[in-house]
């Protein structure tokens, strides 16, 4: 398994390139913008294939380079049904408040649900249903490695204070991940740098409970 981290757009989301080396199978998560830089990490020779877009959720500094990516890759799109309407809507991507008539508008390919599994390649993508940032947060599970969007990050969580955000919703979430997930894993947040499940459990005050 090979991971490539790309920081894409004004808020600096972190855009992750999943590759099994062993097939050259890919999958995308959070293409927040379409960068030269994203371009170039899936036009790698490395990879064979891009067959997913993996969204951990639907606000639109992760999901706005979605429709060029699909363009250029033909890869399905993968969202919990409870923020597809971010993909269709700009209101609801509240990328109408940022980047007004500049969202094009798509549909999902596959509706997440918890505890189901993508396969890219050899790996499988096991989803953990996250609510709290948003009404259809989601983890991705690959190995080792968390890719926790917005829900957890180095020392605190994602907001709640958007439209569709619950205090209450995302720590019991951030419990869920935290009992059920045993042992440590590697997190890569949707911003800022990387960090461990262990070293959350001891350290970030949102894991108290």
């Amino acid at each position: 398994m090979i991971i490539k981290r790309v920081v894409v757009g004004m808020i600096e989301t972190n855009c992750y390139i999943l590759l099994d080396e062993t097939t050259g199978k890919a999958a995308v998560i959070d293409p927040g913008f379409m960068t030269q830089g994203l371009k170039d990490a899936v036009q790698s020779p490395d990879i064979k294939s891009v067959d997913y877009i993996l969204l951990t959720h639907g606000h639109f500094d992760h999901i706005m380079g979605v429709y060029e990516l699909k363009e250029i890759t033909g890869a399905k799109v993968a969202i919990h049904s409870n923020d597809k309407k971010c993909l269709e809507n700009e209101r609801y991507s509240l990328a109408s408040q940022v980047m007004p008539g500049k969202q094009k508008p798509l549909s999902c390919d596959v509706e997440l649900k918890d505890g189901m599994t993508i396969n890219v390649g050899s790996l499988e993508v096991k989803v953990i249903f996250t609510p709290g940032h948003t009404t259809g947060g989601c983890c991705f599970v690959v190995g080792d490695t968390i890719f926790a969007g917005d829900t957890i990050f180095a020392g605190s969580i994602g907001r709640c204070d958007l439209p569709g955000g619950d205090y209450m919703t995302l720590l019991a979430s951030i419990q869920n991940v935290s009992k059920t997930m045993n042992g440590d894993y590697r997190v890569l947040p949707g911003h800022g740098e990387e960090t461990t499940l262990e070293c959350e459990r001891k350290y970030n005050p949102y894991f108290r409970g």
